[in-house]
């Protein structure tokens, strides 16, 4: 097994400001109307490359279908309970020329986030079949997240994820605590790597001979992944409830 402890300082996100935002994408989404098929944002205009295909408007089994006419790849996104008191539940599934993905996610109770968790599953053409096939979940405890940033204690880490394939399971946990004075976070994640079946033994072989180049590419990755947050969340959290609005329904043009 690989283990890896790293540390980001990350742009935080106000919990306030993500209950108003995801207001404003839920009210969006409610403001549309299906005609024929057609999506009608609440200005009058057509969504486009999107339609229902199946089912009543936001209501579970209605079902929207989409092309991405640069790749070829057709989306499908099935609502699967739509409550924003209690849950939203989605799934989408995702067809392109190389390979298809399929995932199912659930929020609970939109309107002050409590939980998120999705789980999913990919399949890759001309890969070698102990990694042509991935599946995946993650949680995350939205109330302790935001505690723990705080400097609150909380008992299991907020972020949890894995992902496994027929050769390896790797594993990430994620807790902040924190940082500076300007209400940063420094989130400290952890990531395991293990050989799974009959590829436990090579795989503890090759972890163990490569444990120096995987660290320093988990922490490279992990290192981007935090340079690209703070380049645009700021920006982004900097941005009132008429702002989004705005930006989500230019989107749609």
């Amino acid at each position: 097994m690989l283990a890896l402890r790293h540390t980001l300082v990350l742009a935080p996100v106000p919990g306030p400001w993500l209950v108003d935002t995801l207001a404003v994408l839920l009210d969006v989404a409610e403001g549309t109307r299906a005609e024929a098929g057609r999506l009608l944002l609440p200005d009058g205009r057509e969504v486009p490359d999107a339609r229902l295909a199946e089912g009543r408007h936001l209501r579970p089994g209605a079902v929207y279908e989409g092309t991405q006419e640069e790749t070829a790849d057709t989306v499908r996104i099935t609502v699967e309970e739509w409550n924003r008191r209690r849950t939203l539940r989605l799934a989408a599934a995702v067809e392109a020329p190389d390979g298809a993905f399929t995932v199912r996610g659930a929020l609970h109770r939109p309107d002050r986030p409590r939980r998120f968790e999705a789980e999913g599953s990919a399949r890759t053409a001309d890969a070698w079949p102990a990694l042509s096939r991935v599946r995946g979940r993650v949680r995350l405890l939205c109330g302790d997240w935001w505690a723990a940033g705080a400097g609150r204690t909380v008992r299991t880490a907020p972020l949890r994820a894995s992902v496994e394939c027929g050769a390896a399971r790797a594993e990430l946990l994620a807790v902040p605590r924190p940082h500076g004075t300007d209400g940063a976070w420094a989130v400290t994640v952890t990531v395991r790597v293990r050989g799974r079946r009959l590829f436990r033994p090579v795989a503890a072989v090759a972890l163990r001979l490569g444990r120096r180049r995987l660290r320093r590419f988990l922490a490279d990755a992990l290192d981007g992944f935090a340079e690209r947050w703070n380049t645009e969340v700021p920006a982004l959290v900097a941005m009132g409830p008429d702002d989004v609005r705005r930006e989500v329904l230019a989107a749609g043009r």
